[in-house]
């Protein structure tokens, strides 16, 4: 995020539910937790488990923070505000293999994305069993990105941001011949070539001279959060703007290559200027600084508990504590659901259980949208 991910102070008391007859509201489930970034269930278990930013993930345990399950504060850097443990997801056949990734910025500030096995259930996982997969080095201490998510091809993507600084100084994001700015994707279940993974077929740059056959989307500043629909395999991507406008990005299913064109554009407002290329695509939902500074990206809901929800891509903004949701097959004009479920500020992420029940995270706390 191009804000800090975590509030210095508390942020306990400021998430108010809905008023007594409204449509959507938050439940509590659970608090005390310390730089929360995000909360995952395993496949197979009914547990839920928060991702800390100094490298530790936790089970939710009788609504407080458990023993860790996950523990990797030895070689997570997290000094600077949006760095340390940013992304977790399981592999598909987790309950078969035990693998899941995490994507962390190391003692020097580098990406690392590493595979993990375990035994599913386990309550603590070894870090000897460790793989590095891809390793990515960061100019700056911003703009790290970190989301992880496994597609319905049962591919890895990886959101990496455009490396920090001000203003994409290197033109980093619109150059296929970097990582930096894109989203990725790959198969860490093979290796070729001497990577931790391989390419897999249908990479829309392999191929392509001075091109990173890795990059499967392009044109991002700070992408914060990265979710599959469920229901249709849309991409769904919150990026972090700069001096004006936050945006919500879409790549349907099977679409590759787009290019959602940072640092040319901001939004649908031109940054640097200049053409637009042939894969350049725009936000499906934008919003200026008058009404937040830092997009946290959500999931669209496929759950049963919240009818009005359904089928809508539900957002927030880390800095207003606002949140939106959007017609996921048709965007048009946002519906804004503050007035709903309340102000949340300093929201650092969205999770979706199995049965489709989407959370919100705070630094310190996670609770469940509910009707």
């Amino acid at each position: 995020m191009r804000h800090a991910v975590v509030i210095a102070t508390s942020v306990a008391g400021l998430l108010a539910v809905a008023a007594a007859g409204s449509a959507v509201g938050l439940k509590p489930v659970g608090s005390g937790f310390t730089s929360a970034v995000g909360v995952v269930q395993a496949p197979g278990e009914q547990r839920l488990l928060v991702m800390e930013r100094t490298g530790v993930v936790r089970p939710i345990t009788a609504g407080r923070p458990g023993a860790a399950w996950l523990d990797i504060r030895d070689r997570v850097g997290s000094e600077g505000l949006e760095q340390g443990l940013l992304g977790l997801a399981f592999a598909p056949d987790f309950t078969r293999s035990g693998r899941f990734y995490v994507n962390y910025t190391n003692r020097r500030g580098d990406t690392r994305v590493v595979e993990f096995r375990t035994r599913p259930g386990a309550r603590r996982v070894s870090a000897r069993t460790a793989r590095v997969v891809l390793t990515q080095r960061q100019p700056y201490a911003n703009h790290n990105g970190g989301a992880l998510a496994f597609g319905p091809d049962r591919m890895l993507y990886v959101a990496l941001g455009d490396g920090g600084g001000q203003r994409d100084a290197g033109n980093l994001a619109g150059s296929t011949a970097s990582l930096l700015g894109k989203v990725l994707r790959i198969d860490p279940s093979r290796r070729t070539a001497g990577r931790g993974y391989s390419i897999p077929a249908g990479n829309p740059f392999v191929g392509v001279a001075g091109a990173r056959p890795e990059v499967w989307a392009l044109g991002l500043r700070n992408p914060w959060r990265i979710t599959f629909d469920r229901a249709t395999g849309d991409l769904w991507i919150g990026d972090v703007g700069q001096n004006d406008r936050e945006e919500v990005d879409v790549a349907r299913a099977g679409q590759s290559g787009l290019d959602f064109g940072w640092s040319r554009r901001e939004g649908t407002s031109d940054f640097k200027g200049g053409p637009r290329t042939a894969r350049e695509t725009d936000p499906v939902a934008e919003y200026t600084h008058d009404e937040g500074c830092s997009v946290t990206g959500g999931y669209v809901y496929r759950g049963t508990a919240v009818p009005s929800l359904t089928g809508r891509y539900v957002y927030a903004d880390w800095c207003s504590g606002r949140s939106w949701s959007v017609d996921a097959a048709s965007p048009g004009t946002p519906r804004e659901m503050t007035g709903e479920i309340g102000g949340i500020p300093g929201v650092t992420s969205f999770g979706e259980d199995r049965s489709g029940n989407l959370y919100v995270v705070t630094s310190t706390t996670v609770k469940r949208i509910r009707a």
